[in-house]
């Protein structure tokens, strides 16, 4: 299993360390503010992980970002179910190439807008956030920069309504926020991550990390009340917490896809409508780093050229196959769906169950 922590104490972390010292900067302008008081009795616990199905792993980058992504998928997950899981590409693509927009305050986009990016204004309240699927977060794109036209299509639907705030960094705080249904990023050290429910009894917080489903439970692991009032984190002292406003996404058309392996990056996947003279789109894996988690719970976009609903003559079409390359174990496919709009419609092949496969197998599954 890679050291993620031995990653972090490396030169990623000088260039981590760069958006963190600006968020830094800026936070010390804001103000803080004060959590609304839920209406009812405040609950003796909340998870909003319920709302998480996909667990990032961030290859030893990108921890500010990776950590809003998980915020952000929460937030949509509850305002629109079967939303999307947002892409990182366009966050690091800015924080590579600042020499595209860093002198002129801004960058355009290639739907001819000009978007400003100062201080904690981000391009994803402008112009949106792409998401998995249709802008692909890997190494390539992530920085030299990239665009596709479903990308720039779809990007308005996901924005933020406001700039990230600043709150306070307390136990009483934090349960107020997520009792409102707000998760909170919260700095560590030279690490951000995400906080995601409370337990009264257990007096502790729940947060996932961004080192993929091999770290601690699954993903997450948590803080005591005690720690978050003393500053105390687990890689340093504890910093700023933030939370953000999103602009509730529209419905689309979306398939959510489960497997189970031991190194999820032997899995392909491509994604395609049957007889379509477009080529397959490929959604799974979408980095090269060392990706080693075991499950991958996966929402994106229908391609484009897919008439909802799927019928007989309109099938939707994944395609799955393992390479082998770091497990012989084989897995299985344990959830294909298409949902739209409440309709949700399931892969005959996995109404029994989950499909094991084997290593260096390609299997085709269908919707309907």
């Amino acid at each position: 299993m890679p050291d993620y922590r031995e990653w972090l104490t490396h030169d990623v972390t000088v260039s981590d360390r760069m958006v963190l010292d600006e968020l830094q900067r800026t936070a010390a302008t804001m103000a803080t503010i004060a959590a609304p008081t839920p209406i009812s009795v405040m609950p003796v616990e909340v998870d909003l992980s319920k709302y998480l199905h996909f667990i990032r792993c961030q290859g030893g980058e990108g921890c500010w970002g990776y950590s809003l992504l998980a915020v952000w998928d929460i937030m949509n997950e509850m305002a629109c179910p079967y939303s999307p899981n947002l892409s990182l590409n366009l966050g690091l693509f800015l924080h590579r190439r600042r020499d595209l927009w860093e002198k002129q305050g801004g960058i355009n986009s290639p739907d001819g807008h000009f978007h400003k990016v100062s201080g904690l204004k981000w391009l994803e309240q402008s112009f949106g956030c792409t998401t998995e699927g249709t802008e692909l977060t890997h190494p390539s794109t992530r920085w030299t920069g990239s665009w596709t036209g479903e990308g720039v299509n779809e990007a308005g639907n996901y924005r933020l309504a406001s700039d990230i705030k600043k709150v306070a960094v307390s136990s009483t705080e934090f349960t107020k926020w997520l009792a409102n249904g707000n998760p909170i990023q919260l700095e560590d050290g030279g690490h951000v991550i995400a906080i995601v429910g409370y337990n009264v009894a257990k007096k502790n917080f729940k947060f996932v990390n961004s080192y993929g489903d091999r770290y601690g439970d699954n993903g997450y692991s948590s803080y005591t009340f005690s720690q978050i009032d003393n500053k105390q984190g687990i890689w340093g002292n504890l910093g700023n917490a933030y939370m953000i406003d999103i602009i509730p996404p529209r419905p689309v058309p979306a398939t959510r896809i489960g497997f189970c392996q031991t190194n999820r990056m032997n899995v392909n996947l491509w994604l395609s409508v049957e007889d379509s003279p477009l080529p397959k789109r490929k959604i799974w894996p979408t980095n090269d780093w060392p990706d080693n988690s075991q499950n991958l719970h996966y929402t994106v976009r229908l391609p484009s050229e897919f008439i909802w609903p799927p019928s007989k003559d309109n099938r939707l079409v994944l395609d799955l196959y393992d390479t082998g390359a770091f497990s012989e174990s084989g897995g299985e496919l344990v959830e294909f769906t298409a949902a739209f709009g409440g309709h949700v419609m399931k892969c005959s092949a996995l109404l029994n169950g989950p499909v094991n496969f084997q290593a260096r197998q390609l299997l085709r599954f269908y919707i309907p």
